[in-house]
């Protein structure tokens, strides 16, 4: 049973997860050609050039994908990892938000089971969070 208790921990080195970035994302409005000038597709390449140079690159694999189905609540980025609870983030700028998402992946690294509470997360990534799922049942 989860008590909720905060489950952070120094390392887990054999931990890899998954950030997925919406490309397609952008606020209403916003033009859609080229897409290269998008939001989304601005915050991917600017998480793969900070992700580069940072401590958990080995151990992050960054994806682009199409769409989260988030487009009222631009830009959006998951992270997931077996075994591990999944996130949902809106609201993500490809200016402002980059080293809070790579603080955020460092702390779902060291979580046992990916778990962050509120309190963990950096502040740009507690108001936004849209959703959590639960590890699949085999994977407990």
């Amino acid at each position: 049973m989860n008590t909720g208790a905060e489950e952070v921990h120094p390392q887990h080195p054999d931990r890899e997860c998954t950030l997925y970035v919406c490309t397609s994302c952008r606020p209403a409005g916003f033009p859609k050609e080229p897409i290269e000038n998008r939001p989304g597709f601005r915050l991917h390449r600017e998480i793969s050039q900070a992700l580069a140079v940072s401590e958990i690159r080995n151990s992050v694999n960054l994806e682009a994908v199409q769409c989260l189905s988030l487009c009222k609540r631009s830009c959006g980025i998951a992270m997931t990892s077996r075994g591990a609870w999944t996130y949902l983030f809106g609201d993500q700028s490809p200016h402002l938000s980059v080293n809070s998402i790579l603080e955020c992946l460092s702390i779902y690294l060291k979580s046992s089971r990916g778990e962050m509470p509120r309190s963990v997360r950096p502040s740009g990534l507690r108001e936004s969070i849209l959703g959590r799922i639960p590890p699949l049942l085999d994977e407990r």
